[in-house]
């Protein structure tokens, strides 16, 4: 015995029998969280002249509500003149403002995504001139330009028409009740958490602009929307966070609008899941518990 590891020593295979390993990288369980997490870091490092609303790991969120979904990193930025200039043609466009871009991955694979909402979604949704969108376009294309262009996930807008995917309810309360009582009642979900909350009136007469009462809400539920997301990650974009958009209306009465979850499930997926289904119907009996007098 002694005789044969000599030799083997001498040929050098005793290396390899006891200390070679395979040599082919191994992705551990953090690989395409480190991923996302740094193509949004890209993403935050272009943003630096606009104003950051706020960024939303919905992995991480979900985590620690005890459920999984796959790494998404939602990034919140805005403009006031870009924001000001396309409710004062649409008050609705709000739904789709400020700027937001998702750093994703699909359930069990390792390739970074990156979603954000198109200038022709907008335009055929809102039913705003593409030419009128110049803005919006020109700032998004410079956020996006040191970032790979195939990890752009585009979105077929062929069907997308007037107000697709638009849930509207109208409030038997004025503005400030309303806005009021919607928080309330979000906030006493267990299971949600407040964002932010963007006043489009007061940005626009920060810049000598009148436009009628218009503001977001931003907020989410970390369970419910990390089950909502698992295998459709992609609706991160338009539904988590939630956003709620209250206004008053041209005829002085008081509306509140979200987009419908299901309805972007299947544009992006073909398909829908039965937390999607019951997250609209959540969302429509808590909001119109709280802007409906009994």
């Amino acid at each position: 015995m002694t005789l044969l590891i000599k030799q083997l020593m001498l040929s050098g295979l005793i290396v390899c029998l006891f200390s070679c390993k395979d040599t082919k990288p191994k992705k551990n369980k953090n690989y395409i969280s480190n991923k996302v997490s740094a193509t949004s870091q890209t993403l935050h490092n272009n943003i630096s002249e606009y104003k950051l609303i706020t960024n939303l790991d919905h992995h991480q969120m979900a985590k620690e509500a005890g459920v999984y979904t796959p790494p998404s990193i939602a990034t919140i930025f805005s403009s006031s003149e870009i924001n000001t200039a396309l409710i004062k043609e649409n008050q609705l466009v709000a739904l789709d403002l400020p700027f937001k871009i998702l750093c994703y991955a699909e359930k069990d694979t390792t390739g970074v995504n990156i979603a954000y909402t198109s200038g022709d979604f907008i335009s055929k949704r809102h039913e705003i001139p593409l030419n009128h969108l110049k803005g919006y376009n020109q700032a998004m294309n410079q956020t996006l330009a040191q970032l790979p262009t195939n990890l752009i996930s585009n979105t077929n807008t062929k069907d997308i028409s007037k107000n697709f995917g638009i849930v509207t309810l109208k409030s038997d309360f004025n503005f400030e009740t309303t806005v009021t009582n919607l928080k309330n009642i979000v906030m006493s979900q267990n299971d949600t958490q407040w964002f932010a909350d963007i006043d489009f009136q007061k940005e626009a007469k920060d810049l000598n602009i009148d436009i009628r009462p218009t503001k977001l809400l931003l907020f989410g539920g970390p369970a419910p929307g990390g089950k909502a997301m698992v295998t459709t990650p992609k609706i991160g974009l338009d539904a988590f966070c939630q956003k709620l958009l209250v206004y008053e209306g041209s005829d002085k009465h008081i509306f509140i609008c979200y987009n419908d979850i299901v309805a972007f499930s299947e544009l992006y997926y073909n398909t829908s899941t039965k937390p999607q289904h019951f997250i609209n119907k959540r969302l429509k009996a808590t909001f119109s518990k709280a802007i409906h007098k009994e």
